[in-house]
């Protein structure tokens, strides 16, 4: 179809249509991803999973301990309880640079919620996704596969 590498640019709107988030359902998602609770000490009652993992990674000590992660859970419900009032994750990333507890977190939940999106979405598993990534393959730069 292209003899060469090509890169479509679209605008957030266009990606609705295929059922991928406008800016205020992903606000929505990243605080829900971020809002991580605890009933206890022990067991998480609110957010992602997957995303309280990664900070544990993250904050492992180089002896293989765990790290303290309760600072950037703070960080984590303060992205949470700003989505609302905030223009959009952007902006508020931007507003807050420098600040590596909430700009580690607020990727986080970007990432989480986008790839969840895809998921969910109509490209997934569809013609165009096929063509831009085979299902066998990592994904470039990473060690991690992409799978619908």
């Amino acid at each position: 179809m292209f003899k060469r590498k090509t890169v479509f640019i679209v605008g957030a709107g266009a990606s609705t249509e295929v059922g991928l988030p406008m800016g205020s359902d992903l606000k929505r998602e990243i605080a829900r991803k971020l809002d991580i609770r605890f009933d206890d000490s022990l067991s998480q009652s609110s957010g992602d999973r997957d995303i309280t993992e990664a900070l544990r990674q993250h904050c492992r000590q180089p002896n293989g301990q765990p790290g303290d992660i309760n600072s950037h859970l703070q960080a984590a419900c303060e992205i949470s309880a700003a989505m609302p009032l905030s223009i959009s994750i952007d902006n508020y990333l931007d507003a807050h640079s420098g600040d590596e507890r909430i700009e580690l977190c607020g990727k986080l939940g970007v990432a989480a919620s986008i790839l969840n999106a895809e998921r969910r979405s109509k490209l997934c598993g569809g013609p165009i996704l096929r063509l831009l990534i085979r299902s066998d393959q990592t994904v470039p730069g990473t060690s991690h596969s992409f799978r619908c």
